[in-house]
């Protein structure tokens, strides 16, 4: 199986599990995970637990994966194994909070858009290195989709498209 990129295969996430079957996992066992939102609140990363493997159950809404404490270069952070390993989130009107580890690496924008919308990516539980691609393949109609919050500027999706956005050691910046 290929590896996914920028972290583990499926096979190696098996292989984890298994090896640590009977070791407690930070916030749980390999057998029983925890929620993104316990770990975090529950074990912050820091660096009593670097190194150390967590399983959690909703990754990105309802991926369940390993995630692990690193120090990124800024910060101690429970970083997904598999950080692009998710489905996509798809939604049609209003304005929409990007939430590290809760909204899947790729956000499709569908439908017809019925007033204009921000995308805004939040900082808090990103890390260094993340990405996340902004789809928009609706009908614009008379109105645009600027993701909002970046160093630089906003990106307008006015005619569809893509955009990647990338979290740096200062915030979001545009990507591509």
């Amino acid at each position: 199986m290929a590896e996914v990129q920028g972290g583990l295969t499926e096979q190696q996430v098996r292989d984890i599990i298994t090896a640590n079957a009977s070791t407690s996992f930070v916030g749980g066992t390999a057998t029983t995970p925890t929620t993104v939102a316990n770990l975090i609140a529950s074990f912050p990363p820091s660096p009593t637990y670097m190194g150390q493997y967590a399983r959690v159950s909703d990754l990105y809404g309802a991926v369940d994966d390993i995630m692990r404490c690193r120090f990124d270069g800024v910060a101690y952070r429970w970083i997904p194994q598999r950080p692009n390993f998710a489905g996509v989130a798809t939604t049609t009107s209003g304005s929409i909070s990007i939430l590290p580890l809760v909204t899947p690496p790729t956000l499709r924008l569908t439908g017809t858009l019925l007033g204009n919308m921000s995308v805004v990516p939040s900082a808090t539980n990103a890390f260094i290195g993340q990405q996340q691609r902004v789809i928009m393949d609706g009908v614009l109609g008379l109105f645009t989709t600027t993701i909002t919050g970046l160093i630089g500027s906003n990106l307008s999706l006015l005619g569809g498209g893509a955009k990647l956005i990338e979290y740096g050691p200062t915030g979001w910046f545009s990507a591509g």
